[in-house]
């Protein structure tokens, strides 16, 4: 497991503007040139408005539990870098007055019993949560001049709570994320969301097959990462597909991380999906930028298979090829018989 040292070179804290009445503070001009290209810095004042302490964000997760919400907690005590997420099935079979029960004892227990708590989309169960997000984004398109609010499909602000020293496991995402440091102190590696030599196009291809765990932490690169040290009112932005892990100070950690999907970046998602099929029947696709007649002819084709009227992330990004392979499972069957 890689361990920041004095010898390591953190990211230092970006430029600022100091805005008091926002709650993004960060140079317009770092943003236009970085969004959704370079993992940068900057900071907020989340962490003081008492928005996010731990006793409020118990009780909104009940609530979630209770409403049958996106919660989940890991034992994560033996986790690292190069391991794998594990939902455990054996949690989804408890009531909710169980989990209820238990989320007070894993909380209570969180300085010491290695755990990772994750709400998913809290914006729809408190409503100074909701309107924090939309200022947010306002925020994020007005410092980006980025047409934010028009190009995204989905947009979820998920709130993580963690024990000490625990790692987050090497992985990307498709979403362009922002990840707020509210309580505590944590490490994030980021690397290069274009390394293809870190993670091959036919990772990728997995990875939007419905397969999360497609990327493989390749420790004999992991100099190409850049390591953000936050502590609370540090924010770092995440490019789409940027591969990462995250590690915790000896300290329990808030974090908030806002992600969005973007029209821009499901278009680049079709042509992964489109390979990935294309793979399977034993031919070798060109990746995405490479052709843009043939990028075109994929996202053409994978695009009708789109959720017209989308409620969940899966929906926006996995339905094309969910759909896809009811058939060609099918053809699969019958040729081996």
């Amino acid at each position: 497991m890689f361990v920041p040292t004095d010898d390591t070179a953190l990211a230092s804290t970006s430029r600022q503007l100091p805005s008091e009445d926002k709650i993004l503070q960060a140079c317009g001009e770092e943003f236009k040139n970085n969004f959704n290209l370079h993992p940068f810095k900057f900071n907020h004042t989340l962490h003081r408005s008492g928005l996010f302490e731990i006793p409020r964000i118990v009780e909104l997760a009940k609530r979630m539990i209770e409403d049958n919400g996106n919660y989940c907690a890991l034992n994560f005590r033996n986790g690292s870098i190069g391991t794998k997420f594990g939902y455990g099935s054996a949690d989804a079979k408890l009531s909710a007055v169980q989990e209820r029960e238990r989320l007070d004892e894993t909380v209570s227990h969180l300085g010491d019993n290695g755990t990772w708590i994750k709400l998913v989309r809290v914006q729809v169960y408190d409503a100074e949560y909701a309107q924090v997000l939309d200022v947010i984004t306002s925020e994020l398109e007005s410092l980006s001049e980025f047409p934010l609010r028009e190009d995204m499909t989905w947009v979820t602000m998920t709130l993580v709570l963690s024990s000490p020293n625990i790692a987050t496991p090497f992985h990307l995402d498709h979403e362009t994320n922002f990840l707020f440091q509210v309580q505590g102190s944590k490490d994030v590696c980021l690397f290069p969301a274009t390394d293809r030599e870190l993670v091959p196009d036919q990772e990728i291809e997995r990875y939007y097959s419905g397969d999360f765990s497609a990327a493989f932490y390749r420790q004999e690169m992991q100099d190409r990462g850049t390591v953000f040290r936050l502590a609370p009112g540090e924010v770092v932005h995440h490019p789409s597909l940027a591969p990462h892990w995250v590690k915790n100070g000896d300290n329990i950690s808030v974090s908030i991380s806002i992600n969005y999907c973007m029209k821009s970046l499901e278009k680049r998602a079709r042509v992964y999906q489109a390979n990935y099929f294309l793979r399977r029947m034993g031919l070798k696709p060109l990746p995405p930028g490479l052709s843009p007649l043939r990028d075109s002819l994929k996202w053409t084709v994978i695009s009708t298979l789109e959720h017209r009227n989308p409620t969940t992330f899966s929906d926006v990004v996995h339905t094309p090829v969910n759909r896809l392979k009811i058939p060609v499972n099918a053809v699969r069957r019958l040729v081996r018989r």
